[in-house]
């Protein structure tokens, strides 16, 4: 894919230097992280076609959509790889409370080596993004979101280990292989998180996007602002999720369309963090 870098800038509201090195990425993620959501509109609507570099430029740059991690990341893997960086995908294995839920290796990432290190580099990851490559090394690193760091681990699920303080406690948000995972692994993953029935993105459709201050996610029942640690939240209705969508998320689907009140009828789940 040929990844046209201006409509790329103009999709994420870049306006600073083209000329992008190294140290240009955490603006570039943190503007990333501010106007592309990370919904599963195209999993609640059921969308099988395979998944396609050219297929993400459409659906994320030409239509502004957003999507989930299988789909944001490989993006930005592109954009990288077009610049000239040294990057991959991998896949990762999520954890909650310390467990995974048998999705192995559902999440997707870009590994990037500079200058004789290697980083982990996430743009698909809900809310806890770190907005900037983070080295394998072990070494923390602060955002606006929190403090990650990535260690190596001695884990079947992976060799290494996405990490977040909270609360002052490590938590693990996931482990990944620094082996390569190619286009055709994309389609692999999204039929895995559209079918099996342990997957938290089949069951209601969800939004979620930084902002300058903390996150805003909208589910068919709520739309929750979290500003500086501070959480709120209030129902919505039908109407209403079509509106707080359109405002917030840049999602415009029609109430009269019938498969989208389909979706809509579904039970609501508890608001969506990561894959």
């Amino acid at each position: 894919m040929n990844l046209p870098i201006g409509a790329f800038f103009n999709r994420i509201q870049y306006n600073g230097s083209t000329d992008i090195t190294f140290s240009d990425l955490p603006a570039i993620q943190r503007h990333f992280a501010l106007t592309v959501p990370f919904e599963n509109n195209a999993v609640m609507a059921k969308k099988t076609a395979p998944i396609s570099l050219d297929g993400l430029r459409e659906k994320i740059i030409d239509r502004k959509e957003g999507g989930l991690c299988y789909e944001l990341n490989p993006l930005f893997y592109s954009f990288l790889k077009q610049l000239g960086f040294d990057v991959h995908l991998v896949a990762g294995t999520v954890f909650v409370d310390g467990q995974h839920n048998d999705l192995i290796g559902t999440h997707v990432a870009t590994l990037l080596h500079h200058n004789g290190r290697s980083y982990i580099v996430d743009v698909g990851f809900g809310s806890n993004l770190a907005l900037q490559p983070v080295p394998l090394s072990g070494e923390p690193v602060t955002a606006i979101t929190g403090e990650y760091r990535v260690r190596e681990v001695d884990s079947p699920w992976g060799d290494y280990a996405y990490e977040k303080y909270s609360d002052k406690e490590l938590t693990l948000y996931y482990t990944f292989s620094t082996q390569p995972v190619d286009e055709a692994y994309l389609s692999r993953v999204r039929d895995i998180i559209l079918t099996n029935e342990k997957s938290k993105f089949n069951k209601s459709l969800f939004f979620t996007k930084l902002t300058d201050d903390g996150h805003i996610t909208l589910t068919e029942k709520s739309f929750t602002i979290t500003r500086n640690g501070h959480k709120t939240q209030q129902e919505v209705d039908k109407e209403m999720f079509h509106q707080l969508g359109r405002r917030h998320f840049g999602m415009n689907i029609s109430l009269t369309d019938g498969s989208v009140q389909a979706l809509l009828h579904h039970k609501a789940q508890p608001e969506q963090a990561t894959t």
